[in-house]
């Protein structure tokens, strides 16, 4: 993962890798920054001999050994902890420099002739400093995770007791009366919504809130916000003054939060429809709710609940919806699907497994994907933004209901829902439309979506819906005469 690989010509920062122009036997002043920054977050490496540009320099044969002698003193004994970097050079006389993640109980590292000024963690492809907040972040990790992090309060003054035996109840229909020897108290510490102590936890809260408990203990931002805007972007360009067309948070519990939240954004999905076989009128979400219901549900079960800054983020576009939660993916992104599920949150994982909220182990993406697949829409994108993960479902284009009537007399054709939206486009636009246009009207942007259009243009052409005007990487396809 690490290793580049010779003749590459140009190697990119990002969130693992930094860069650094070293051209005599000096190491840069600054080395402390990423070896601290990436030791406090996911590891990376240090390359030395690479211009600021990306391109390759590499580092005189001369230098190798008392750089690589230099790099593992100043590991071991410039920091709070000694720390262990595997080396490598290339071919290209680029010394590789890896730094390992460190455990949670050792961070933060830092500089120590710097103190705690000289920590750093690494969003994105910067070396951030560490502040008041992340020390917070790193002490909750080091005491095994937010959900474990306690509150010395009167529970019965903060949770919801009939939500807690509402549960009790569906532990027992899933595995038996396992709690029938136990007091109330007793229970709860089972449970862990209370800790050893009988202190309230923060998965307690997390769980069982009343309408102000969760938010009042630890920060008004352990919610949800969903804004609506009118147009494809923040600003809508027929008012500028307009700021959205509608905004509202959702609190208490997570799972009063997943209801009312799933319930708002459903309210703002428009609904299509279609005329199918007998006449009949079928109506439809622009996408589906299975979609957002497990894009939602992810986003609450892997938030890093360490972390006050911020709180979930749903913005609903005309063309899509767009998911963000604190917290970067614990597993590659390409590799979600695939890889065995890990969560920051085991507890509140398992609760909502239980309610049937969240997906069996492992096929939440799955079902994101393909239920988007069935509804013949484009691939979501999911991607770590410094230190957060954003999911982002497309919907097709909207069609007025005049469109929608128009639409009727292809029924008999059984087209797919980018062959109709190609339909309207051209109605709409005499000139006609073209393999790109077919793809960004239905936010078509994955490999393979160039013969996926050429071949739903095709269809439209066999059918007689379609004629080709023009040839070559000039065609265009404009509505056949018989339906203009």
């Amino acid at each position: 993962m690490y290793l580049v690989m010779p003749n590459d010509s140009v190697v990119y920062e990002d969130s693992q890798v930094e860069n650094k122009t070293v051209s005599t036997g000096q190491l840069p002043k600054d080395i402390w920054e990423p070896i601290t920054a990436f030791s406090n977050a996911d590891g990376g490496v240090i390359n030395l001999g690479i211009l600021p540009d990306g391109t390759m320099q590499g580092v005189g044969r001369k230098f190798h050994d008392g750089l690589q002698a230099e790099i593992q003193s100043l590991c071991k004994s410039a920091f709070n902890h000694a720390l262990y970097p595997v080396i490598s050079i290339t071919e290209d006389n680029v010394i590789h420099v890896y730094i390992p993640p460190v455990p949670a109980a050792f961070r933060p590292i830092y500089s120590q002739s710097r103190g705690l000024d000289g920590a750093r963690v690494r969003l994105g492809s910067t070396n951030a400093r560490v502040d008041d907040e992340w020390l917070r972040r790193f002490g909750i990790a080091s005491q095994g995770g937010a959900e474990q992090q306690s509150y010395k309060k009167a529970y019965a003054d903060y949770l919801d007791l009939d939500k807690i035996k509402t549960y009790l109840e569906v532990v027992k229909t899933k595995r038996g009366d396992i709690y029938k020897d136990f007091s109330f108290d007793q229970i709860l510490r089972k449970l862990r919504i209370l800790d050893d102590t009988s202190n309230l936890t923060l998965f307690g809260l997390l769980a069982f809130s009343n309408a102000y408990g969760l938010q009042e203990l630890t920060a008004p931002t352990i919610n949800i916000a969903v804004t609506q805007y009118a147009g494809i972007d923040k600003v809508n360009p027929a008012d500028i003054s307009e700021v959205s067309l509608d905004d509202k948070e959702f609190n208490g519990s997570v799972v009063s939060q997943f209801n009312e939240t799933l319930k708002f954004i459903l309210s703002k999905l428009p609904v299509r429809s279609r005329i199918v076989a007998g006449g009949k009128r079928l109506s439809y979400l622009a996408i589906p709710e299975i979609a957002i219901r497990e894009t939602l549900a992810n986003a609450i079960v892997h938030r890093d609940y360490t972390t006050h800054r911020s709180r979930i983020q749903v913005d609903v576009y005309a063309d899509r919806v767009e998911f963000k939660n604190p917290g970067k993916s614990l597993v590659p992104i390409d590799k979600m699907e695939i890889s065995h599920p890990q969560t920051r949150n085991p507890l509140l994982m398992d609760f909502l497994r239980d309610l049937e909220i969240t997906e069996h182990r492992g096929r939440g993406i799955r079902t994101i994907r393909n239920s988007l697949r069935q509804a013949h829409l484009a691939e979501p994108l999911f991607a770590n933004e410094y230190d957060w993960f954003v999911a982002i479902l497309y919907s097709s284009a909207f069609l007025t209901d005049v469109d929608q009537t128009w639409l009727g007399r292809f029924v008999e054709y059984n087209l797919k829902e980018q062959q109709l939206n190609a339909l309207v486009h051209v109605r709409h636009n005499p000139e006609g439309i073209n393999n790109t246009d077919y793809r960004k009207i239905n936010s078509m942007n994955s490999v393979g979506d160039d013969l996926r259009a050429k071949k739903g243009l095709a269809k439209l052409v066999r059918l007689g819906l379609l004629e080709v005007v023009g040839t070559k990487r000039f065609a265009k396809y404009v509505l056949s005469k018989k339906f203009q």
